[in-house]
C-alpha cells in the first residue's frame, strides 16, 4: 500500500481521537455514443436495494448509533488490496482502530465499523475482524446493552463468521446483557448472511422453545428468506402461514421474498397465485415485486410479456430502476438481439437511470460476440470512468476485437484507462503486429 493511501486512513483515526468526530475526505452507433456520453456525465441515481432482512440490522443497530447533527461520521473506503499489501501496515491500522474505539462517538458509529469489517471480510482477514470485535468486550457498560451486542453479532454475520456470532450470543448472560427478540433477530440474520442455511430450522426452534423468545415479524421474514434460498418454497409458505396465525401479518417484504424465489425458477403459475393473494390484502406491488415477475418472464423467454409488464409498471406509477432495465436487456441478449439491447440501453439514459456494473457485464461481452467492438469500447469507457470494474475478460475481449479491426488507438486508450485506474489491479494485453 502506498504511504499516501495509508496516511489517509491513519489520519481519519487521528482526527477522530482528537475531536470525537471525523470528516469525510471525499473528493456503436451515433446514438450509442451520445447515450454513453450522457451517462458518464449523469449524476448517479442508483436505487437502494431492498435490505436482505428488513429492519433486522436496523433494529439491532439503530438504538446504538446516535450521531450529533453537526457530526460527519462518513468513512472513505479504500480497496483492502491496497491496505493488505503490507501486513505491518494492516496491523498498525488495526491497532489504531482499537485505540480509537476508546472514543465514545466513534465506538457508537455503526458506519465506521461496518466499512472496516466489510473491507476486512472481502480481504479474508477474519482474524483481524475477530480482534476488532472481541476488543469491544472491554467496554463493560456497553456490553450490557443488548443493542450494542446485537450490532457486533450482526457484524460477525456480515463477515460470514456465524460461529463467532453464535458464541457471542451465548455469552450474553455472562455479560449481564438481556437476550430478547432483538439479539435473536441479529443471530438469525447472521445465520442467513453467513450462508449457514442448514442451521436455520434448528436455530429458530431453539430460540422459541428453549430460550422462550417470541418471534416477531422480522424473525419470521428471516426464516422465510432462508427457506426460499434453500429452494424449500413449501417450507417458506408454511412459515408465512404460521406467521399470520401467531398475529404477525405477512407484509410486502414477505411476499417479495417468496415471489423472488418462485419467479426466479420460472414458476410463473404459482407465483401469480401468490401475487393475487398479496393484492387481496391490499398490498400494492412495488418495483421489487415487478422486477421479480419481469425476471420470471425473461426466464420463461416471454420477452413480449416482459415489455408489457414494464408498461403496466409505468401505468401504476411504479418507476422502473436499473434492475428492471438489466432484466430486459438480459432478455434481449438471450434473444440475440443487439439492436434491441442498444435501444433499451439508450432508454435507460433517456430516463436518467444510471447503469451499474451488471449492466456492463451483460452488454459488453455480448457486443464483442456480435462483433460490435466500437459499442463495446464506448461502454467499457463509461464503466471505467465511473470506476466500475466491468470484468477483465470483457475488457480484454474488446481490446482484442479493436486490434483485429485495426482500431489500435481505441485499444490503447482502453489499456491506458485500466492502467491509470486506482481500483483495478490487473493489466490488459495489447498485441499489435508491427
Amino acid at each position: 500500500m502506498s504511504s499516501a493511501a495509508y496516511n489517509r486512513l491513519h489520519g481519519l483515526f487521528k482526527n477522530s481521537t482528537a475531536t470525537a468526530t471525523a470528516t469525510a475526505t471525499g473528493t456503436g452507433t451515433s446514438t450509442a455514443v451520445s447515450t454513453t456520453n450522457k451517462i458518464v456525465k449523469e449524476k448517479t441515481k442508483r436505487p437502494k436495494k431492498s435490505p436482505a432482512i428488513p429492519t433486522a440490522t436496523a433494529t439491532a443497530t439503530g438504538t446504538v448509533v446516535s450521531r450529533p447533527k453537526t457530526e460527519n461520521l462518513a468513512f472513505e473506503p479504500l480497496p483492502m488490496s491496497q491496505l493488505t499489501n503490507s501486513l505491518a501496515n494492516l496491523k498498525m491500522f488495526i491497532d489504531t482502530f482499537k485505540r480509537t474505539s476508546n472514543t465514545g462517538p466513534f465506538r457508537y458509529s455503526y458506519k465506521y465499523y461496518d466499512d472496516v469489517v466489510s473491507h476486512l471480510a472481502r480481504a479474508k482477514q477474519h482474524a483481524y475482524i475477530e480482534e476488532i470485535l472481541e476488543h469491544q468486550k472491554r467496554y463493560k457498560t456497553d456490553m450490557t446493552k443488548e443493542a450494542f451486542v446485537a450490532r457486533l453479532i450482526s457484524l460477525y454475520g456480515k463477515s460470514r463468521m456465524f460461529d463467532h456470532a453464535r458464541k457471542l450470543f451465548d455469552e450474553m448472560p455472562e455479560l449481564n446483557c438481556p437476550r430478547t427478540v432483538l439479539s435473536a433477530n441479529a443471530l438469525l440474520t447472521a445465520c442467513i448472511n453467513s450462508k449457514r442455511l442448514d442451521k436455520m430450522p434448528e436455530l429458530f426452534r431453539e430460540l422459541r422453545e428453549e430460550l422462550s423468545i417470541e418471534p416477531d415479524e422480522v424473525s419470521y421474514n428471516v426464516v422465510v428468506k432462508a427457506f426460499c434460498e434453500m429452494d424449500a418454497i413449501d417450507s417458506a409458505l408454511q412459515v408465512a402461514d404460521e406467521m399470520e396465525k401467531n398475529g404477525c401479518e405477512c407484509n410486502l417484504y414477505t411476499y417479495n421474498t417468496i415471489l423472488d424465489a418462485l419467479y426466479g425458477k420460472g414458476n410463473i403459475l404459482d407465483a401469480d397465485k401468490i401475487w393475487d393473494t398479496m393484492k387481496s390484502k391490499n398490498l400494492d406491488p412495488d418495483v421489487r415485486t415487478y422486477n421479480a415477475k419481469l425476471r420470471g418472464l425473461i426466464f420463461a423467454n416471454q420477452i413480449t410479456e416482459a415489455i408489457g409488464l414494464l408498461d403496466e409498471m409505468k401505468t401504476k406509477g411504479v418507476n422502473p430502476d436499473v434492475y428492471t432495465y438489466n432484466g430486459l436487456i438480459h432478455g434481449f441478449v438471450k434473444d440475440d438481439d443487439l439492436v434491441a439491447v442498444k435501444r433499451w440501453y439508450a432508454e435507460m439514459a433517456a430516463n436518467e437511470i444510471v447503469p451499474d456494473s451488471v449492466t456492463f457485464r451483460i452488454i459488453i461481452p455480448f457486443a464483442s460476440k456480435k462483433g460490435d467492438y466500437q459499442f463495446g469500447f464506448e461502454l467499457s469507457k463509461v464503466g471505467l470512468l465511473r470506476e466500475m470494474n466491468v470484468g477483465r475478460s470483457n475488457l480484454q475481449g474488446v481490446v482484442d476485437g479493436l486490434v483485429k479491426e485495426a482500431a489500435v488507438d481505441e485499444a490503447k486508450e482502453l489499456v491506458e484507462l485500466v492502467k491509470a485506474s486506482n481500483f483495478i489491479y490487473y493489466k490488459l494485453k495489447l498485441s499489435v503486429n508491427s
